[in-house]
């Protein structure tokens, strides 16, 4: 048996999932208006915890919030189908209430053993997606006892770089500012992201050890904003087919002006700072990248670039290649959703306290 499929094959400790749809992630103001500031939080309930309630929590709460898990294999029918915005049969349907703006809230508490957490970002090539496309990452994962936060975010071209960016790590402060209500280990806190929502995951975990005028450049935060000193050092990162080197775009193409607003010849700065490899250095997370082997969207040469400059770096790196497939056939293939939650069982469950 395989790495992978043995640490995935072990029971996992979850009694029951708590699922909450659309919930805000965020007090800023940028992030109240229409589904770009909504995510759907999996809390898992572990053996022991003591469950109380959150903030307006019969607002979110899934009919389906309690969903029992097993140490098989996920059934055929949850693994994803597309990277469409296309809802899951069993996931509730946009007749929800549109959550009043404000703070951001939680509609749980949970006391008791810490466990990790992951924020799940999306792809879309930044233009479009949504949250529904990784309803089955996310389930998965949270059947092993991690809490995910499964976010949507502002997207080009009414959004430009680096506002998703920042709506990244505005999720993670999510995580450590309620952490306490939902037992999380601040110390256990990592990223997932497919297409660009891999490229969001990578650059935001590199940036993480970066100087303070260094990550200034991929955030519309000012540099001595609080909101840098409360951010999590992400633990780990997976990212499927992420574009890492922005820098490979022809000097004069406009190709992609939707989302840094122009050529490279006219915002070489902005290439540079939204650029995962640019920025690897030893202090990085350990990560992993899976690429289809014919993806002709993101060339494979994305991930292996990349890895290659983690390891140069002295970080900790894993590029798994899915043979013959392309971009969208690597995201629905089986063999990438055990390989993400065999990561996140290596790094934060296989030696948890």
């Amino acid at each position: 048996m395989s790495l992978s499929a043995q640490l995935v094959a072990e029971e996992p400790p979850t009694a029951e999932i708590k699922t909450f749809w659309d919930i805000r992630y965020s007090p800023s103001p940028e992030l109240q208006e229409g589904k770009s500031g909504l995510a759907d939080l999996y809390v898992p309930i572990l053996a022991d915890d003591v469950v109380g309630r959150g903030d307006n929590a019969d607002d979110h709460e899934s009919d389906t919030a309690s969903v029992s898990t097993s140490a098989s294999a996920p059934p055929e029918d949850s693994l994803p189908t597309d990277e469409s915005t296309d809802q899951p049969a069993n996931e509730p349907a946009d007749d929800r209430q549109e959550p009043a703006a404000g703070a951001a809230n939680c509609p749980i508490s949970v006391t008791g053993k810490l466990r990790p957490a992951v924020v799940l970002v999306h792809g879309g090539g930044w233009l479009v997606g949504d949250k529904w496309s990784l309803g089955s990452y996310s389930r998965q994962l949270s059947e092993l006892g991690i809490c995910v936060l499964n976010i949507n975010y502002r997207l080009a071209p009414y959004s430009k770089f680096p506002a998703p960016v920042d709506d990244v790590r505005e999720a993670l402060l999510y995580l450590v500012d309620h952490a306490e209500q939902l037992s999380i280990d601040r110390e256990r806190i990592g990223l997932f992201g497919y297409s660009a929502g891999g490229h969001l995951s990578a650059l935001v975990g590199v940036m993480c050890d970066e100087p303070g005028e260094v990550q200034a450049t991929s955030s519309e935060w000012e540099i001595d904003d609080p909101r840098w000193k409360r951010l999590p050092k992400v633990a780990a990162v997976c990212a499927g087919g992420p574009p890492c080197d922005l820098r490979e775009v022809p000097i004069d193409s406009e190709a992609l002006s939707f989302f840094l607003r122009g050529s490279r010849r006219k915002y070489p700065d902005a290439y540079v700072a939204a650029s995962p490899t640019a920025h690897a250095s030893p202090g990085d997370p350990p990560t992993q990248l899976i690429h289809g082997e014919k993806d002709m969207i993101v060339p494979i040469e994305s991930s292996q670039q990349f890895a290659d400059a983690l390891k140069d770096a002295g970080a900790s790196v894993a590029l798994t290649v899915v043979e013959n497939q392309g971009h969208f056939m690597t995201f629905m293939h089986p063999s990438t959703q055990t390989q993400v939650r065999a990561f996140f069982v290596e790094q934060f469950l296989k030696l948890a306290p």
